[in-house]
Order: structure tokens, then C-alpha cells, then sequence
């Protein structure tokens, strides 16, 4: 279930806009980082890409239920075709950033 989450929100968040301007939506699409699915380990994905590394390609970011746990996978490739690799724990001021479950 998580990974169709990730997998539906990663298809919405990739989707070319005239793919949303329809009354359908994108098939899901599998995110990989190498050849490796990109799954939570804990409870349900919480997508979001974001620059977060300020180069002009939007990152994943993951929340994970649990211990709060952010994972980061810093995108390699272009927004159009976003290649990722391995996956951070997300870093703030050098501390590993949570969310509280709750």
C-alpha cells in the first residue's frame, strides 16, 4: 500500500500539465534510485519534491512514520527525466531532521 502511494504521488508530481488538465490521471509510475524500487520502511510514504539542494532539479524527500524519519534522494538526472540514487537521512543545521507521529 505505502509503495502505491509513493507511486501515485510520484506519477502525480511527474505528470506533464496537460496530463492533469484531463479528467484522467497518469498511470502510476515506479520510482527507482539505480535499479532499486524507492519504498518506505515504516507505515505510509509522505512524497514531496522539492530543490532542496538549490541545483535547478527537484529532490525526493520521504516521510516515514515510526521514528519521524526523513529520507532524501537528491535527483541526478533533469525534472523532465529525474534520475535518483541512494538515499539520506535528511539533514538540518547537521542534525537528522524528524517530524513527530502524532
Amino acid at each position: 500500500m505505502r509503495v502505491a502511494a509513493l507511486l501515485l504521488a510520484a506519477g502525480l508530481a511527474l505528470a506533464p500539465a496537460t496530463a492533469l488538465a484531463s479528467d484522467e490521471l497518469a498511470p502510476p509510475v515506479r520510482l527507482l534510485a539505480g535499479d532499486t524500487p524507492i519504498h518506505a520502511d515504516v507505515g505510509h510514504a509522505a512524497p514531496c519534491f522539492h530543490d532542496f539542494d538549490r541545483d535547478g532539479k527537484r529532490d525526493l524527500l520521504v516521510g516515514q512514520m515510526g521514528k519521524g524519519q526523513l529520507l532524501i534522494w537528491h535527483n541526478e538526472g533533469t525534472d523532465t527525466a529525474p534520475a535518483f540514487a541512494t538515499s539520506s537521512v535528511f539533514r538540518v543545521d547537521d542534525k537528522d531532521a524528524t517530524v513527530e507521529a502524532g
